[in-house]
């Protein structure tokens, strides 16, 4: 691989190339997408990715790993091509699809419904965002296992598409995928929007509303009284 030169595609035009994509091969199999991580020194452009064919069974290239098995979520292969469980939140917004865009808006519509005041407090108008995000990211996860089931085989593939042999692939996704739904429902439980948590907090309420009412009462019991007089309680 030549030092002195550009090398690989931008991800406006792998998006493109994948666009055209007809070979049998998967897209993501047939190139290795790995990020370059060094370009001429007077190279000033957006990250390039590699789109070298010559992968090996681990579906990078001899110059990105081939000769390593790498761990799923220290890969770099575009993920928000994929399934988006390993997109930065920026990388993550830049490509939401049409319908992606109206969850988002509609998670973050939230607060309107329940009645909460984000003016007053920034720091949950940051947990409402965040969560939009998590939950867009979510949804793409799903979109792609439903859209490439548990896949447990992975086919090996000739440079002309011939396959050649399997092999098996852990199921890293389901997972990561189970993580997700636990890191969901722990933000929606810290804004109190889930109905387990509505309930615990309307009997918090309903608690400290009877206690404030004993309280009361005994105060007033005591409030009665002109004070403690002994002779009350002699034998008339």
């Amino acid at each position: 691989m030549a030092s002195n030169e550009v090398t690989g595609k931008t991800k406006t035009e792998l998006q493109e190339l994948q666009g055209s994509h007809t070979h049998p091969v998967p897209f993501d199999e047939k190139y290795c997408l790995a990020k370059i991580p060094r370009q001429p020194e007077e190279y000033d452009g957006p990250p390039r990715y590699c789109v070298s064919q010559n992968v090996k069974k681990n579906g990078r290239c001899k110059h990105h790993g081939g000769g390593v098995v790498p761990r799923l979520e220290n890969l770099e292969k575009l993920p928000n091509l994929k399934h988006g469980m390993y997109a930065t939140d920026d990388h993550l917004l830049e490509n939401m699809n049409e319908r992606e865009e109206q969850l988002y808006d509609w998670v973050l519509s939230w607060p309107d419904a329940y009645g909460i005041d984000l003016e007053s407090d920034p720091s949950v108008a940051h947990d409402f965002q965040t969560l939009a995000i998590e939950i867009v990211r979510e949804a793409r996860g799903k979109d792609y296992q439903l859209r490439h089931g548990e896949v447990t085989q992975k086919a090996v593939y000739l440079p002309d598409g011939q396959q050649i042999d399997s092999e098996t692939v852990p199921e890293a996704l389901t997972e990561v995928m189970q993580s997700q739904v636990r890191l969901i429902q722990k933000i929606k439980d810290s804004l109190g929007i889930t109905r387990k948590q509505q309930v615990k907090d309307e009997k918090a309420e309903s608690t400290s509303e009877l206690m404030d009412d004993i309280v009361s009462v005994m105060g007033n019991l005591v409030g009665e009284k002109d004070g403690y007089d002994p002779d009350e309680f002699d034998e008339k």
